[in-house]
């Protein structure tokens, strides 16, 4: 495997298959040796030891002295055993060879490894696609630090050295048996950015049938297909023109509040931040109003918005809101003071 390259995980039917083949060589050498023995004992009237010592050295052309009676039947017995034998014994030898010095065994041994990973991932994002949209929201899980799997069908596709190490399984995303392999039990939420809006209603579809509650963001390539994928359950719709042509128009209408959202976004802008925080029950929050919490003074953030269980979003709450458990704080600021909050909203 050359450097820069992912570990990908490959399709199910291929796996164990160098293993599979040494596994089949060295059953039918056993058998052929067992046979053998069989052989030299009732026609040279050797007993058990004598007979599978005679079956190896005459496998594998010692040329050791002959044990027993050696008769006619002996020596057609042994005519045939050669040449049987000998070509079983050199299948084995290749595979095992093949496996040792042809880097099968340390691309079985990688994968293996890989594999324990994906079996040990939790809270995880999986990535259906590996196009360009694909891509870039693999990218920007990677700089949040999130961990992520890729699901991806073309085998020629991530081999980009910004992925490197990364889990890549190839396969079909819409198959169950697929998405169960990526951890969609343990995931935290789903990206579907396949190539059509049918490939991703199914791949809706197929979530939602294992994991209901399991978040999905789903790319719509034509407009018109948001309905589609919005009864399939998708919880979230992209549609990269629209987003794009609001964007191209914010830029020219509005443009320092668009400089000012990228600030927020952007992973590499460390200064400030955009965070969804929830208050757990056993946070000091719980209970107190706005004013009594003084979150700026405390933290240095900034609540922008507030949500309180079975309710909708509340942008610059005002200082009698009281603090429940469950709820939801959209806060701004810097990282250490998002940091601060995120300890204090966990109790």
């Amino acid at each position: 495997m050359k450097p820069g390259t992912p570990f990908p995980i490959v399709r199910d039917e291929q796996r164990d298959a160098p293993l599979q083949r040494l596994r089949y060589a060295l059953a039918l050498l056993a058998a052929i040796i067992v046979a053998g023995a069989l052989g030299y004992h009732l026609l040279a009237k050797l007993n058990a030891l004598d007979s599978f010592y005679m079956a190896i050295i005459t496998l594998f052309t010692v040329g050791f002295r002959e044990l027993g009676e050696v008769n006619a039947y002996t020596k057609l017995f042994t005519i045939f055993y050669l040449i049987i034998g000998l070509g079983v014994a050199t299948y084995a030898i290749s595979n095992l060879t093949a496996l040792l010095l042809e880097g099968d065994l340390r691309g079985y041994l990688m994968e293996r490894r890989m594999q324990k990973r994906l079996d040990d991932l939790t809270d995880h994002v999986i990535v259906c696609g590996f196009g360009k949209m694909g891509f870039q929201a693999a990218w920007e899980l990677k700089k949040a630090g999130v961990p992520f799997v890729i699901v991806e069908q073309d085998e020629t596709k991530g081999r980009s050295p910004r992925f490197a190490g990364e889990l890549i399984i190839y396969g079909n995303a819409m198959d169950e048996l697929m998405l169960e392999r990526a951890g969609i039990r343990q995931a935290r939420g789903l990206i579907t950015a396949l190539t059509t809006d049918a490939d991703n209603v199914l791949v809706t579809l197929t979530v939602k049938q294992i994991r209901p509650d399991l978040p999905v963001v789903a790319r719509s390539a034509k407009l018109g297909t948001e309905r589609q994928l919005r009864a399939a359950g998708a919880d979230h719709i992209v549609s990269p023109y629209e987003i794009g042509g609001r964007r191209m128009v914010g830029l020219l209408l509005r443009p320092e509040m668009m400089n000012f959202f990228d600030i927020v976004l952007q992973q590499e802008q460390l200064e400030l931040g955009l965070e969804r925080i929830t208050i757990a029950s056993g946070s000091a929050l719980v209970g107190q109003t706005l004013r009594e919490a003084r979150l700026r003074h405390a933290t240095g953030s900034l609540l922008v918005g507030l949500v309180h269980p079975g309710a909708g979003l509340r942008f610059n709450p005002s200082g009698d809101e009281r603090f429940q458990a469950g709820d939801e704080l959209l806060i701004m600021g810097p990282a250490e003071a998002l940091e601060i909050l995120t300890r204090l909203a966990q109790g």
